[in-house]
């Protein structure tokens, strides 16, 4: 099965064609069906050598003469490994230099996250693309998806007639590799908002899409040194840009989406969640990372006294950070007393 990204030149819009007859399992280039799906399983599962070899046993001793099994795991790792899955292959970026030293990223293009997700058949039949608001009995609005919530709706009637939205959710943090704690790396995984919450907080509903490289300080006083921080929000900002600015070809267009039924979907790509911890959202709003500063917060600018203030209800003591008033605070000069950095955003062009 083959999935593409292709401009069709019977139509202005760019097209993301999606063809999803099977591409997770490849099953036409195994041996058999059975051979495919018996790999699919041990892959998916994350089982060991040795319990699919025994599993493998079992499964021989009853299956018919005729039907093609590996002869060993081991058989048909090397059968998978051997295919070409250009979807799942990451490239190397260079990204900075610090110190004389110059940091990487290691990445795949976001839309190749999306099509790996999209084309897990279970996931697409759940995916919400329409605003779909949500009532009680007694007719009060509830939320409890992207989908029914009033951000969807906003996005939704910004687009064009058909326009459909196709939630983009990004998340990051530092990982721990080996069981001594010795390793670690720093990956940025994607998922989609139209997946519904319970299926999406499973493993096969997120994708890994690149490894933010790391700035090393060599003393723990170059931590706090200003070229050292600025470097570390420059590299964590830059790694991002290169990730999803390929949705910027998408913003004022869409892609469309081809489902397996023949069917067309006109999408346009929102970013609307990237979650991380604090440190990493001082990185991507470009806030102070810091509890002793004026607005410590980094979405919204109430000032740090207020932060315990229960009884803070009006809308004029609780702003939201946004790209405009961000850029309207740096144009001012009052980026130090809102706890930003004098710095452009790259997320602020994203829808």
């Amino acid at each position: 099965m083959e999935v593409d990204v292709t401009d069709d030149s019977t139509d202005d819009n760019p097209s993301f064609v999606l063809n999803l007859q099977d591409i997770t399992n490849n099953k036409q280039s195994f041996p058999s069906q059975e051979f495919g799906d018996f790999m699919n399983i041990i892959i998916k599962r994350g089982l060991s050598e040795s319990v699919g070899n025994e599993i493998l046993k079992f499964a021989r001793g009853i299956c018919r003469d005729d039907v093609i099994l590996p002869t060993s795991i081991k058989q048909g790792y090397q059968i998978v490994d051997s295919m070409k899955a250009p979807y799942l292959e990451f490239q190397k970026a260079n990204v900075q230099t610090y110190n004389d030293e110059t940091y990487y990223l290691f990445h795949r293009p976001i839309l190749d996250g999306v099509k790996e997700l999209l084309a897990n058949k279970e996931l697409f039949e759940l995916c919400v693309f329409d605003y779909m608001p949500l009532y009680n009995n007694e007719g009060e609005r509830i939320y409890g998806e992207q989908y029914n919530g009033k951000w969807w709706s906003k996005a939704h009637d910004s687009l064009p007639n058909n326009g459909k939205i196709l939630s983009i959710i990004l998340y990051s943090d530092a990982t721990t590799c080996d069981f001594l704690g010795k390793s670690s790396e720093h990956p940025i995984y994607l998922t989609l908002g139209n997946i519904p919450n319970w299926r999406r907080n499973k493993p096969d509903a997120k994708v890994v899409i690149g490894y933010l490289p790391r700035i090393k300080a060599k003393t723990n006083s170059e931590k706090k040194n200003n070229s050292y921080l600025l470097a570390k929000r420059t590299i964590y900002q830059n790694s991002f840009e290169i990730i999803i600015n390929k949705l910027l070809d998408y913003k004022n267009t869409g892609m469309k989406i081809i489902t397996p039924n023949g069917d067309n979907l006109w999408c346009f790509p929102f970013i609307s969640q990237i979650i991380g911890d604090i440190p990493e959202q001082a990185s991507i709003t470009l806030t102070y990372n810091s509890i002793n500063c004026n607005c410590p917060c980094s979405i919204c600018d109430v000032s740090a006294d207020d932060l315990n203030n229960i009884d803070l209800k009006s809308e004029d003591s609780i702003c939201i950070r946004t790209p405009q008033n961000m850029q309207e605070v740096i144009t001012n000069g009052d980026a130090k007393e809102f706890s930003v950095h004098e710095t452009e955003n790259i997320f602020w062009k994203y829808p």
